[in-house]
Order: structure tokens, then C-alpha cells, then sequence
């Protein structure tokens, strides 16, 4: 079985929406536009990453197991909200 023929196996049993996003994405890849999105959005990442950088050397981190923590507690409160 060829990529191609794999890919169309997959795809048909995707709904029609689904499908219609599929192309959408081929025909990104096979413009130029997609370079242009990937160096734009790794640019960005880059200013994130340097933001997080600046702000861990000026002391303004958290503890992650605290966050997690944080998070868990969250979510098990809304668990429990949408279970009533």
C-alpha cells in the first residue's frame, strides 16, 4: 500500500467536515504560505521562551509541583461541579 492510498483509506472514514479540513491542510502544504506560518509561529515561540527566560533570572518562577498541584484541584473541583 502506497502513502497515498493509506491516506485516502484514513481519510474516508473521517466525516465530511473532517475531510474538508484534511484538504484544507494539503493545500496548505502545497503552497508557499506554509513556511511563512511554521517561521512566524517559531519566531513567537522564541519571544516566549525569552520572556520565560527573562522572567525565571529575575526570581519570578513558581514550583512546578505546587502548580500541578494547583491544577489537579482545579480540575477536580470542576469535575465535581459538572457532576451535580
Amino acid at each position: 500500500m502506497t502513502v497515498e492510498q493509506a491516506i485516502l483509506e484514513n481519510v474516508k472514514v473521517l466525516s465530511p467536515d473532517q475531510q474538508q479540513e484534511v484538504l484544507a491542510f494539503i493545500k496548505l502544504l502545497q503552497s508557499d504560505k506554509w513556511e511563512d506560518i511554521y517561521k512566524g509561529r517559531f519566531k513567537e515561540l522564541q519571544q516566549e521562551i525569552r520572556l520565560g527566560m527573562d522572567a525565571a533570572d529575575r526570581g519570578e518562577v513558581i514550583n512546578a509541583e505546587d502548580m500541578f498541584r494547583s491544577l489537579r484541584l482545579k480540575l477536580q473541583q470542576r469535575r465535581t461541579q459538572a457532576d451535580r
